[in-house]
């Protein structure tokens, strides 16, 4: 049976197929879906499961990489929501409190360590 790693957390994901005999891929622990719906897809599945027979996928290689990418850019989305956030708490004309400043400066130096961390990534490849 052929298999793909998830794109995202990279365990196995078993090539299923569904009522009209297209083919899918399901990844039960991160809920990614991957369905095959036109003839074009199929043939590119069907010549990609025929080359990496007996082979193992380069994002295996690097799957610790590619979580850890992931983590770093959902941490990034969570800080920036934060950002925001504490702006709409500040007043439209009045002067930010000492506290929400302290705040702001400090989310954007975490924002930054991150995307030190990810240059470090790619320069690494």
């Amino acid at each position: 049976m052929p298999i793909l790693p998830c794109l995202l957390c990279a365990n196995d994901l078993d090539q299923r197929t569904d009522k009209h005999q297209k083919p899918y891929f399901i990844c039960d622990p991160c809920g990614l879906q991957m369905f095959v719906r036109r003839a074009q897809g199929a043939e590119n599945l069907e010549r990609l499961m025929r080359t990496l027979n007996g082979r193992d996928l380069p994002t295996r290689a690097h799957a610790q990489t590619l979580l850890e990418i992931a983590s770093i850019l959902q941490e990034l989305n969570g800080l920036e929501h934060e950002i925001e956030k504490l702006a709409r708490t500040i007043p439209f004309l009045a002067k930010p409190s000492e506290e929400k400043t302290r705040a702001k400066e400090l989310l954007k130096k975490r924002m930054q360590t991150l995307l030190d961390q990810l240059e470090r990534i790619a320069k690494k490849r």
